[in-house]
């Protein structure tokens, strides 16, 4: 949310105006936070952030949850190999992008706070490769592919990744996409805030905040691999002023998405492959993810304007991944031999809530002759949504 329509600024506040832990677990229907499994999130990030820890206290203390730090071993920090965390960075422009990437960071862990209040919280820092000034997505794709694998070996049930890379065909045989594929431990992965990358349709890289038009063999990276959980978002709103009600429609900048040179994900029903000639059918799963009525977010680190940002309101499906990667892990812990999305695939219905309200996706999807079911929610799978959002504590 920004301080007014049309501008870049963050609103920011002394206090918070979205929706908190508390709103997102009566829309979600989930119980009080002793109830449930209690397992190992690992969220990938980028950057060095040395107020992490102090600003998830702040968040968790808001909202009544318990408390979650390093000394107890419930908060993790640590470098994509397993090592210290990641050192702040000392020029302008690594300063720059630390304090653009805190708030993914931030959002990461309060969305997971409020997803699993028990859980335990492993942050994998990526190094700031944006910082100095040559990116490449291959690069930043193989760093990703190891903090999955750290994550893997220090215990991890499950890990999100909010970063989305474009990459072509090839990536499905590239050793950092081989490296993802680990049964009982599903990678879930943001497929961007405009929608599913694929033969030719427009993406974007959430947490990068740029766009670009993709061109036959372009897929969004890691979310459209057949072993990834690819995330959605929706637009959730409350009802009354108590917030104890809430809508929940296909969120107006997603559609879904064909990523024609894949096979379907694991466990992926014939009928919804069928969706897209029988190749890889994105989303999977979705949640909250509009900014305009988002997540409450709390974030000060602020190594380059030096100005707190302390409470915002974000959203993106960077809020949707790592918070349906949570709410997996606190219904199941892990499922022996899970590949991808195959436990949310032979979930029943009643785990999910069916999100039938299209929000008015992109017009770029059905311009490529996708048909209705991938482009707008309805009944059942939809390329937008997926399965829908959480519903309740499943069992997988």
């Amino acid at each position: 949310m920004t301080t007014s329509p049309g501008s870049d600024a963050v609103l920011s506040t002394d206090t918070p105006v979205g929706l908190g832990a508390t709103d997102l677990a009566r829309a979600y229907s989930l119980p009080r936070a002793s109830v449930g499994r209690k397992g190992t999130i690992a969220l990938i990030s980028t950057g060095a952030n040395t107020h992490l820890e102090s600003d998830l206290a702040t968040y968790r203390k808001q909202y009544g949850l318990p408390e979650c730090t390093t000394a107890s071993g419930c908060l993790t920090i640590t470098d994509f190999h397993g090592g210290p965390p990641v050192e702040p960075g000392t020029t302008t422009e690594f300063k720059v992008s630390e304090e653009e990437a805190a708030i993914e960071t931030s959002l990461d862990v309060d969305m997971a706070s409020a997803a699993c209040p028990d859980c335990h919280i492993m942050v994998v820092q990526t190094p700031d490769i944006d910082a100095t000034g040559e990116p490449t997505p291959e690069g930043k794709a193989a760093d990703y592919a190891v903090a999955y694998q750290t994550a893997v070996r220090l215990g991890a049930n499950a890990v999100s990744l909010s970063d989305v890379e474009f990459l072509d065909s090839s990536t499905l045989e590239a050793s950092y996409s081989k490296a993802l594929r680990q049964p009982g431990v599903p990678l879930f992965a943001s497929i961007g805030d405009i929608g599913s990358s694929d033969s030719s349709a427009v993406a974007s890289s959430d947490s990068a905040a740029r766009a670009k038009t993709t061109i036959d063999t372009t897929y969004a990276w890691p979310a459209e691999l057949p072993w990834a959980v690819a995330v959605g978002g929706t637009s959730l709103k409350p009802v009354d002023a108590s917030r104890t009600q809430f809508t929940e429609t296909a969120w107006h900048n997603l559609n879904g998405g064909c990523a024609l040179a894949f096979p379907p994900a694991a466990g992926q029903p014939a009928s919804v492959a069928a969706n897209c000639g029988g190749h890889r059918a994105a989303t999977d799963v979705s949640a909250v993810a509009d900014p305009a009525s988002g997540p409450a977010v709390y974030d000060t680190y602020a190594p380059s304007t030096g100005t707190p940002k302390n409470w915002i309101v974000s959203g993106g499906t960077s809020a949707s991944s790592p918070f349906v990667a949570a709410w997996y892990v606190r219904s199941s812990g892990h499922s022996i031999g899970a590949v991808g999305p195959s436990a949310l695939y032979r979930a029943p219905a009643s785990v999910f809530h069916d999100v039938t309200a299209d929000g008015g996706s992109p017009a770029t999807c059905q311009q490529f002759g996708w048909g209705e079911k991938v482009c707008q929610a309805g009944p059942g799978w939809d390329g937008p949504t997926g399965l829908g959002s959480p519903h309740g504590l499943g069992k997988f």
